[in-house]
């Protein structure tokens, strides 16, 4: 049998697809990749007919319940042994209706990672943030403060500042609070960045790896990334070896930091779930040596035993590393669960682009995007 898989692709994940191979090896099972790119892409072909001949997929917790007609429950599939070396909140996190539908890869937040050879002080605030930025940008050579400027790079950078600004973006009623003071600083923020040449001008066009290799070569000052990309900057030949540190987000208007997370997941579709070697794909992707190597690439690992693992043998270095992270997840802002989320980032991020570029008005932008969000969760959004 050939298992058919479609996986997120790029630096943060690659390294652990080089080991199927080992899991052909280990049972026999050759496994197929019927697709690999980014989220967006990813998420396009999820959406065809061609993914129900998948048996396993890469998915996210914020994109899994728009997919659940593809997906099979694992509550049948997976005893309470199995699951209880995995962080319990994770867990809730992935499921749909109070059914389990993936099973946790790694936790997916931010932390603001800034060139020590060039600042001496972690910003406290946005503000300050801005003011670094300002003093060390020397444009094309150096860019002050990086984000990705498109799809749902750009819009998660948005849902942080806006939450950070006091504003609420998605409401326990899913309707938005923002066209106020807080709606209007995170666009603002996004606006003054862009208008003072703080970001590249082909940002608009940057995903989340384009941001990475920035910094990574030495044409940023401060950007937000993932944990994924750690081992990169961390490499032999890598630029900003030995001169980079990481911090929380600065504090916005409202006194507070949040970033934008939730938790990368494989799924079996419905197809896999009738597999007894889907399943066994399943454990093996998720399995303490697979997270164990994600660990070592930067990635935070789902399971309390891998946790304990990579903690007692951390250098000091590392130890205040994954400190960091500890507390960045307290203040993590979780997308709410409903089908039609991903419309609204695909929607929602051209919006924030205009208002970054000045090509819309913020006010008109804000208002827009209230529309936008209330026309999408009623169903009557017709683009």
């Amino acid at each position: 049998m050939t298992l058919r898989v479609a996986l997120i692709s790029g630096p943060m994940y690659d390294a652990l697809y080089a080991r199927l191979n080992q899991f052909t090896q280990q049972s026999g099972v050759a496994v197929e990749i019927a697709f690999a790119g980014d989220h967006p892409a990813l998420n396009e072909f999820l959406a065809t007919d061609a993914a129900a001949d998948c048996h396993l997929i890469s998915t996210h917790t914020k994109y899994a319940p728009s997919q659940k007609s593809l997906l099979a429950p694992l509550d049948g599939l997976l005893t309470s042994t199995e699951l209880s070396d995995f962080t319990p909140a994770l867990l809730a996190l992935s499921r749909i209706d109070g059914s389990l539908y993936g099973l946790p890869r790694n936790v997916d937040v931010r932390l603001l990672h800034y060139r020590t050879d060039l600042i001496d002080r972690t910003p406290a605030t946005w503000d300050e943030l801005l003011d670094i930025a300002r003093a060390i940008n020397r444009p094309p050579e150096l860019y002050g403060f990086l984000f990705p400027g498109m799809e749902s790079g750009l819009f998660g950078t948005f849902y942080e500042l806006v939450e950070m600004g006091g504003a609420e973006l998605f409401p326990p009623n899913l309707t938005p609070q923002i066209e106020n003071e807080g709606g209007r600083w995170a666009l603002q923020f996004l606006r003054t960045c862009y208008a003072e040449g703080l970001v590249s001008p082909e940002i608009v066009n940057w995903r989340y790896d384009k941001v990475h290799d920035a910094f990574r070569n030495g044409s940023a000052g401060m950007v937000g990334d993932w944990p994924g990309y750690y081992a990169d900057y961390c490499a032999a030949d890598s630029p900003v070896r030995n001169r980079f540190a990481l911090t929380l987000y600065p504090t916005g208007p409202a006194g507070i930091s949040r970033v934008y997370g939730g938790s990368h997941t494989f799924a079996l579709t419905r197809r896999g779930g009738d597999s007894d070697d889907g399943l066994a794909l399943l454990r093996f992707l998720t399995a303490p040596e697979q997270q164990l190597l994600e660990a070592q690439q930067g990635s935070v690992p789902v399971r309390r035993s891998v946790m304990q693992q990579v903690q007692q043998t951390a250098t000091s270095v590392e130890k205040q590393r994954w400190e960091t992270l500890a507390a960045a997840i307290e203040c993590v802002v979780i997308p709410p669960k409903f089908a039609s989320y991903p419309l609204v980032e695909e929607v929602l991020w051209k919006t924030v682009q205009a208002a970054m570029t000045g090509s819309l008005e913020i006010n008109d932008a804000l208002h827009r995007m209230t529309v936008q969000i209330a026309e999408i969760v009623a169903g009557d959004y017709a683009g």
